[in-house]
């Protein structure tokens, strides 16, 4: 099946679900633990596999807190500039702007009966190679219209690597007191090139 990872549509693609502390405890949904490296960051904290590069880690917490503090010069730094350049292109084409879609994205943690939540914990771990079909990635972006057949190379070309990153987020609502799983298990496709580390949104 291919996936189609899209910065502007990251709930629909990824099945990003905003839910509340209730819901999501009444679903029993777990995240296993299986990291070695930990940090914080601006009240995030990392939870990575002990082999996950850390430019990696880096430029998704860049992604996600610009999520959280609704900035939108840091979401799309965080994004691979050709990628982004198209993307804003295919969204203007399709009658919104690049800020309005963000607005949007920044709303997709947002629950009835609470005012604010809080990104708290992102679990990151390398997806396993074996299963990462990069011809099919590139494929379903090239499908939608987002990317053509140049960028693509470019792409390929650029990259000194190209990896399938595995993540799960956690948020905190105001006035629970627990931290809930808001994506628990998704992908994300990112690339390290010799200007950066950024990621298909």
């Amino acid at each position: 099946m291919k996936r189609i990872l899209i910065a502007g549509v990251l709930a629909a693609m990824l099945g990003l679900t905003a839910c509340s502390g209730t819901a999501q405890q009444s679903s029993g949904a777990e995240i296993e633990e299986t990291s070695s490296k930990e940090s914080r960051s601006e009240g995030l904290t990392i939870h990575a596999d002990e082999d996950v590069d850390s430019s990696y880690i880096e430029t998704l917490k860049t992604y996600f807190t610009a999520i959280e503090k609704k900035d939108f010069a840091a979401f799309q730094s965080a994004m691979y500039p050709p990628y982004l350049e198209s993307y804003n292109k295919y969204l203007n084409d399709n009658g919104t702007t690049p800020e309005e879609n963000f607005e949007k994205l920044c709303t997709r943690f947002d629950e009835d009966g609470y005012e604010s939540w809080t990104l708290t914990d992102l679990h990151i771990s390398y997806y396993p190679e074996e299963k990462v079909d990069l011809d099919d990635f590139f494929s379903a972006f090239k499908d939608a219209g987002i990317l053509d057949d140049k960028l693509i190379e470019q792409c390929k070309k650029e990259s000194e690597e190209i990896r399938d990153v595995q993540f799960s987020l956690y948020a905190l609502y105001a006035g629970d007191e627990d931290a809930v799983p808001v994506v628990n298990g998704n992908e994300i496709m990112m690339v390290k090139t010799k200007d950066g580390t950024y990621l298909f949104g």
